[in-house]
Parts: C-alpha cells; structure tokens; sequence
C-alpha cells in the first residue's frame, strides 16, 4: 500500500470526527512516512508496520468518541461512544456478542419494570383522591421503588459504559503495542 491510499483510506474512515481531529491524525501519519521514508524504507513496509488503516480510523473514531461522552454528558455523545465501542469491538463479535445480547436484554427488562412500577404507582396514588388512604400511599411507595430501581438501573448502566470503555482502551493500547513491535 501506498503513503496516498493508507493516508487517503484513513481520511475516509475517519469521517464523522471533527476536521481539526482529522487534520492531526492525517499530519501525524504524514510524519510517520516522512520518517519512514528518510530511514530508507518503502512506502509498503511503513504502511504494513503502521497497521491497516481501517482497523486504525475504526479504534480513533472510538476513543474520539469516548472522549466527547467523557467531557460532556450528553445522549448524543453517549450514542457517539456507544456506536464508536461498537464498531471498535465488531472484530471480537464471537466473544461479546453474547455478553452484550444479554445485557442489553437485561437493561431492557430493567427499563420496563422501571416504568411500570411508576405507572402502578401513580395509578394507585390517584387514590388518595378518592380517601382511600392505603392504597393511595402504597402507590406513593411504589413510585418510590420505581425511581429507585431507576437510579440504580442508571447507576449500573454507566458501569458496565466504563467497562466496555476500559475494554476499548485496553484494546486500543494491545493493538498500538503490535503495531510498534511490527
């Protein structure tokens, strides 16, 4: 592979960071080659010893990603690091698949028992207009449980979000090792 389609095809795959991010990624290749290139090697030996561009463009956009969900907590962000974790990971499918299916069916579940909980309650609640003090109190303890359960479903969530980001990193850090030692 060439310095033009392993600097042109990471550009492309880049796509969806901010310019100024892909800029300096694109410059900091650009230095790899030159570097490269001044030692005596062929374009193809920096491009094989830099990894594939694809698998390179696939692990930045995740960490770009983590890092914009890190400093500012939105649910775009968290969408962004999310799908970026998730095409970073699809290489080890076989592994986490399952473990993903399955969480995702837990937080499902979770979301669901969260919300019916609120809605009993709120249901029996609308008793205490009709003077029926213990059904109507036992709704306010049932919505009661049902925030909380929330909160903890929310509390979870965030660690099994830091789990997979330590995975990525960890991931992230494995492959920059191998792709130095090649």
């Amino acid at each position: 592979m060439t310095q033009e389609q392993f600097l042109n095809t990471l550009r492309r795959r880049l796509s969806g960071m901010s310019p100024e991010e892909v800029d300096e990624v694109i410059e900091d290749y650009e230095t790899h080659f030159a570097d490269g290139l001044a030692a005596g090697r062929s374009e193809a030996e920096i491009a094989a010893a830099l990894g594939d561009p694809i698998r390179l463009a696939r692990e930045m956009r995740a960490e770009a990603g983590v890092r914009r969900w890190e400093s500012h907590r939105t649910p775009s962000n968290f969408a962004s690091a999310l799908f970026g974790l998730l095409a970073l990971i699809a290489i080890d499918f076989m592994f986490l698949l399952p473990v993903l299916a399955a969480i995702f069916g837990i937080a499902v579940a979770a979301i669901v028992v969260v919300f019916a909980m609120c809605l009993a309650g709120l249901v029996m609640m609308l008793n205490l207009f009709t003077l029926n003090l213990v059904a109507g109190l036992g709704g306010l303890s049932l919505l009661g449980f049902g925030v909380g359960f929330g909160a903890l479903t929310v509390m979870l969530g965030e660690l099994v979000i830091k789990a997979l980001v330590h995975f990525a990193r960890l991931h992230f850090t494995l492959f920059n090792r191998a792709s130095q030692g090649a």
